[in-house]
């Protein structure tokens, strides 16, 4: 197992594409190229349809994939909101690779079984060890592909995120092979000899105490703990130092609960969600995500000094615990994290080279939510970095 990368920040299409495909022939060398994975900023959006077909030319790569992006990451670069291209070839023996496209009314019903989903990702005998998924946000419910690969793919980890770059229906692309896509979800299912790690940090810091929901409907809070959820906002608003008072009225989210059985404190973890709205007239909030009655949450606060330190706690544990050479990692950032929460361009991919691995190559992009695993589950994140960590296996 072979990876390399490149990027380019180039305003020019054309030159950007040729300094990366010629510096990726170099260091492939004579080694066959079976995989590239390309990020592109919107910035280039007039060359979408020519991205693969060039790629394929310049490196004779057998499969490539990917999609749009707001901004680009790459050799220990993160270019937000600027011009990029971001690519990551691999050259793959022994490692089974299927690319898949699919359209929103393509998805099986709730009632069809893990075969339906196996036809519109093309899966055949065991279950992929991994797999990839790019979707359009304005084109296809992600929440409901994650949970039918779940129900599909027991065995499988889902990691990617959800294409960035375009401001409405149609702007997004999304690239398989020689084709480009402007709806639906693009993905790879990977099978063979490696193993995959996956890490998510959050951004985020507990604020007042966990409660349960006592009512409830669909994404709707009406009540936590028996009282009005704006009761209880306003009773943590009261309570909170000026600086938390500061960050509630820009910052404030809430965390749904992952293992209400878990002992170890250090190890409990919250699904950050926002908070969409509050109904001044019910007392109610709305949510980010479906909640059911007796789930536990508590509020939180997107706080730019706990995601700094957050991630750091988290690579250096992984780097004491990690047991192989890591081959190459693919990084999903928020939109709503790098320099806007940070302060500083490059921090997270600085941080995690410095920390895990300084050799290895790391490509991604940023943007509007973040695929990964939280123990059986496949999750769509928000305000977080989430890092793929491909390891050979012997």
């Amino acid at each position: 197992m072979f990876w390399c990368s490149s990027v380019s920040n180039s305003p020019s299409f054309d030159r950007a594409l040729e300094d990366i495909t010629r510096d990726i022939s170099v260091k492939l060398g004579n080694k066959k190229a079976d995989l590239a994975i390309v990020f592109i900023s919107s910035h280039h959006s007039s060359d979408y349809e020519e991205v693969t077909n060039k790629i394929k030319d310049a490196i004779n790569c057998d499969k490539v994939i990917g999609c749009s992006a707001s901004g680009v990451i790459g050799e220990g670069q993160e270019f937000e909101y600027l011009p990029g291209i971001s690519i990551i070839v691999a050259s793959l023996p022994n490692v089974k690779i299927t690319p898949f496209h699919f359209y929103q009314d393509e998805l099986p019903s709730p009632d069809e079984g893990p075969k339906s989903w196996e036809k519109i990702v093309g899966k055949v005998g065991e279950d992929p060890k991994t797999i990839v998924l790019f979707p359009d946000p304005f084109s296809i419910r992600t929440e409901y592909i994650l949970d039918g690969l779940d129900f599909a793919f027991p065995r499988s980890k889902t990691i990617g995120a959800l294409a960035s770059g375009g401001n409405k229906p149609g702007e997004n692309a999304l690239f398989v092979n020689e084709k480009t896509y402007y709806k639906g979800s693009c993905g790879l299912l990977i099978s063979g000899n490696f193993e995959l790690d996956v890490l998510v940090a959050q951004s985020c810091r507990p604020i007042g105490e966990p409660m349960i929901v006592t009512q409830s409907s669909n994404n709707v809070i009406h009540e936590l703990d028996g009282e009005l959820p704006i009761v209880a906002i306003k009773k943590l608003y009261d309570e909170a130092s000026d600086e938390d008072k500061e960050y509630m009225n820009n910052a404030l989210q809430i965390g749904m609960l992952m293992d209400r059985l878990s002992n170890n404190r250090d190890k409990i973890q919250y699904m950050i969600r926002n908070i969409s709205s509050i109904d001044k007239d019910t007392g109610s909030i709305t949510i980010g995500e479906s909640i059911t009655d007796g789930q536990i949450v508590q509020f939180h606060l997107r706080d730019s000094g706990v995601a700094q330190e957050e991630l750091k706690k988290m690579l250096s544990e992984y780097n004491q615990e990690k047991s192989k050479t890591i081959k190459s990692t693919l990084m999903f950032s928020s939109v709503g994290r790098g320099k806007y929460l940070l302060g500083k361009s490059h921090h997270d991919i600085n941080l995690y080279k410095n920390v895990i691995d300084n050799n290895s190559p790391v490509t991604g992009f940023f943007s509007n939510g973040e695929i990964s695993p939280i123990g059986d589950r496949t999750f769509l994140h928000g305000y977080t970095s989430s890092f793929a960590i491909f390891k050979e296996k012997k």
